[in-house]
C-alpha cells in the first residue's frame, strides 16, 4: 500500500472527518466479523482498527488471485445509524472500485445476492490515506444492526485487497440500557415479594 505520512500526503485528522458522526468501531463486534472469499481465512476482522492505525499495510484482507469478489459482514453490538464509509484499498489496481451495502441481512452470501436488492451501491475511488468518506443515504441506514459490504470488483480486475475499513455514523446504547432496566425491574419485584403469576411481561423502552 503506497499510503504514508508526509508533506502533501493528503491525510486528514479523524476530527476533520467526523462532524456529528464518528467512527463506529466501538460498536462493531470485531471478533464476529465474517469475510467471504478471503484468500486467508479470518482476516476480514483485521481491517477494523482505530483511525490512527489505518496506514498499517501489514493488516489486510484480500480475495484470491484471479477472483475479485469479496464480502465483509459486520455485526454491531447495538443499533447504529450509518452515515458513510471509508476504504483504504491496495495498490496496483487491487483497490475495490465499488461496494454494495446490505443492512440487517445476516444470512446474506454469494448465492443469495441475486435475490436481494442492495440498500445502496457506491462507486469508490482509490484512497490510500482514508481521507475520503463516501456518504450513504442516511434515511436508509437509520437502524442498522448488521451491515454486509459486497465488493464485486477492483480497479485492476484481478483481485481485491483492503487494508482498512471505516464505518461512520452515530452509535447508541440501546441494548445496554435495556439490560439495566430489566435487571432493575427483576430486582424490585423480588424485593416486594410479588408472585410470578401477577408480574406479567412488559416491553423495556
Amino acid at each position: 500500500m503506497p499510503g504514508a505520512h508526509g508533506a502533501g500526503c493528503g491525510c486528514l485528522h479523524e476530527e476533520d472527518l467526523t462532524g456529528q458522526s464518528q467512527l463506529l468501531l466501538p460498536w462493531i463486534d470485531v471478533d464476529a466479523v465474517v469475510g467471504l472469499n478471503e484468500d486467508e481465512p479470518n482476516t476480514a476482522r483485521r481491517v477494523f482498527r482505530p483511525y490512527h492505525t489505518r496506514l498499517d499495510d501489514t493488516q489486510l484482507v484480500e480475495s484470491p488471485e484471479g477472483d475479485e469478489e469479496l464480502m465483509v459482514k459486520v455485526t454491531f453490538t447495538s443499533p447504529v445509524k450509518v452515515t458513510g464509509i471509508s476504504v483504504i484499498g491496495g495498490d496496483n489496481g487491487s483497490s475495490p472500485s465499488s461496494v454494495k451495502l446490505y443492512i440487517n441481512r445476516e444470512d446474506l452470501d454469494f448465492a443469495s445476492l441475486e435475490d436481494v436488492e442492495a440498500t445502496q451501491e457506491l462507486q469508490l475511488a482509490e484512497d490510500f490515506h482514508g481521507a475520503i468518506q463516501f456518504p450513504v443515504r442516511a434515511a436508509k441506514f437509520l437502524v442498522v444492526t448488521h451491515l454486509s459490504l459486497y465488493f464485486p470488483e477492483s480497479f485492476g480486475r484481478d483481485r481485491t485487497r483492503i487494508h482498512w475499513l471505516g464505518i461512520w455514523g452515530i452509535g447508541s446504547e440501546w441494548k445496554r440500557q435495556a439490560v439495566v432496566a430489566v435487571y432493575e425491574s427483576i430486582g424490585n419485584a423480588k424485593d416486594n415479594d410479588v408472585k410470578d403469576d401477577v408480574l406479567g411481561t412488559h416491553d423495556v423502552a
